[in-house]
């Protein structure tokens, strides 16, 4: 008598797939301004890029009103790290000084009714050297 497999030939395939595409779909909601999986909020600079020793604000928006966004700026060499309440309208603005040049990554997080941090928006800011 002949065993049949677990899992038909099309059943792995699809499976396969699916495993493929998610990763690649998930990865594609991240980046330059946007909110991660699909939030809505997103953060911008002001100025649009700066130079070493200049302050520059982090301006965020989309974010749900009277709670806690700490905006993290990655540096080649250290991180800074800056939080506030967000406004009624869910909105932030937080100030930081550029400390070294380079494509510097910031991401924004919102604390959670469960008190964690979730990942809301991310984006880059170019420094250039003074």
């Amino acid at each position: 008598m002949k065993k049949k497999p677990a899992m038909g030939r099309a059943a792995v395939v699809g499976l396969l797939v699916a495993l493929m595409i998610v990763p690649a779909a998930l990865a594609a909601k991240g980046g330059g301004g946007s909110g991660g999986a699909g939030t809505g909020a997103s953060i911008t600079f002001n100025p649009t890029a700066a130079v070493v020793g200049q302050e520059y604000r982090v301006i965020g928006s989309g974010f749900r009103p009277n709670t806690w966004v700490t905006v993290g700026a990655y540096f080649s060499d250290t991180t800074w790290w800056n939080s506030q309440i967000s406004d009624a309208q869910g909105k932030i603005s937080l100030s930081f000084t550029a400390t070294r040049p380079g494509q510097v990554y910031h991401e924004a997080k919102q604390q959670g009714q469960n008190g964690r941090l979730r990942l809301l928006a991310t984006a880059t800011l170019t420094v250039n050297p003074s």
